[in-house]
This record gives structure tokens, sequence and C-alpha cells, in this order.
């Protein structure tokens, strides 16, 4: 069952099932950090999908409808940001402010939806508790659930900016495992050879599904196989060009 609970028109939190919330539209126009509290499966959105796991965190950005494939139940809680409205909560007393910004900052990278694991296992562990916390307030609402409930999501999104805010940074190859780098290297190999291949093409070629390639991928990383591959494919269009201006 849908739990929500709504802060002066600026926080939207909900807790329910995954297919509850893909099939809402209520939250559609605006953001949202999902934490997933239960559950394991693969979130699609347009032509790239994402493996989760208990735990696991995503972005989530208006006019992108999501689509969950659940191995089991998956339950999520979802903190959703109206723009507008937050923008508009000048009261510095309030908390808003700082809090927006703090989302702006997570939301300022192309990639709109992803997903990963907090770099640190501490904050990883207070996200956790504050998760639950959160969640045993919006089943049973007091009068001191509104002010408790406030500073948790500041803190939970602060914790968030601070371990994913550089993410999208791809992360220098030494620090890859060695299993990691080797996918890699064939991965860029069959490009060399090939610059067009398809992801299925390159899962066959290694003699792996798709999905697990890609979760390893993911695992090994932070980012997914389709995001390598552009990569690659954008760093031998520039070697190919800096040979024909030789």
């Amino acid at each position: 069952m849908m739990k929500e609970f709504n802060i002066d028109q600026t926080l939207n939190l909900v807790s329910c099932e995954a297919r509850e919330l893909e099939k809402s539209s209520r939250y559609g126009g605006l953001f949202g950090i999902a934490f997933v509290t239960e559950g394991e499966g693969v979130l699609s959105c347009d032509d790239d999908s994402w493996h989760y796991e208990e735990q696991a965190i995503f972005l989530l950005s208006p006019g992108h409808p999501i689509h969950f494939k659940s191995f089991y139940r998956t339950n999520l809680l979802t903190i959703f940001f109206d723009p507008f409205r937050i923008a508009g909560a000048a009261d510095p007393l309030s908390g808003f402010s700082g809090m927006f910004r703090a989302v702006r900052d997570l939301f300022s990278v192309p990639s709109f939806l992803r997903q990963n694991e907090l770099r640190s296992e501490t904050d990883r562990l207070a996200v956790t508790q504050l998760v639950r916390l959160i969640e045993t307030e919006l089943a049973h609402v007091q009068e001191s659930s509104r002010e408790l409930v406030t500073n948790s999501v500041a803190l939970l999104v602060n914790l968030v900016k601070r371990n994913l805010a550089d993410s999208h940074r791809p992360e220098p190859a030494a620090q890859y495992s060695e299993e990691t780098d080797r996918v890699l290297n064939d991965v860029r190999k069959m490009l060399q050879r090939n610059e067009h291949l398809t992801i299925q093409e390159i899962a066959v070629a290694m003699d792996m599904s798709q999905y697990n390639l890609n979760k390893m991928v993911i695992k090994g990383t932070g980012e997914t196989l389709k995001a390598i591959i552009g990569r690659y494919r954008s760093e031998l269009a520039r070697a190919r060009l800096l040979d024909l201006q030789a």
C-alpha cells in the first residue's frame, strides 16, 4: 500500500511497491531520489537499463518514465522535489533552500538517471538507518513527524551528494579490478575492429548474456556498459581525426 507524506508542498515522500510508483503519473514532473529498501531486478528507462539490489539509489528526472522488472517484490522510498516550489521557499529557517541547492548539484550532470552505491561504508549505514526511520514515520505519522522527516531528508540529500556528486567521472583504470580491466580491454579491442558493434553482439562474442555483462561492468566501474561504449567510440573518433590532421 502506497504511503505518502507531503511537507509544505515542497517535499513529497512516497513509500510503495515499485509497480505502484511505475503506474502513478502524480510525480512525473518532479525530481526524485529513490532508495531500494527491498528487492532486486532491472530498472529500464528509455534505451538504457540498470541492475539494482537492496540499498541501491536512483536519481529520477521529469519526463522519463521508468519500468521495473522485479525478480521478487521491490519496495522503494522515494523523495520527490518540486524545483519551482522549493526554489520559492526562501525562508532560511526552513532549510529548504540549502537542501534544494544540494539537489540541483546532484542533478547537474547530463545522466538523468543512474544507479550508484555510496562510497563510504559509514554513510551507507547512516542512509540505511535514515531511510528506515522515515518509513517508520510514514507508517505512524505523529505531531513530531514533520520536523523529524524534514531533518532526515536534509541529511539524506547531503550524504548522497557527498558520495555521488562526482560519480559520473570515470575512475582511473588503475583502480579497477583485474577482471574488470580484462572485460573493458576486450570491449575496447572489439570496438577498434568494428565500432558499430551492438551491446548484444559484444556480449555474444564474450560468451555472456547482455544482462550479466552489463551487471559486471556496473559493479566494476559504476557506469553502464552503454556509457563506456559511447566513451570508447568518442575516443576512437578523436584518434581518427588526429590521424587525418597529422
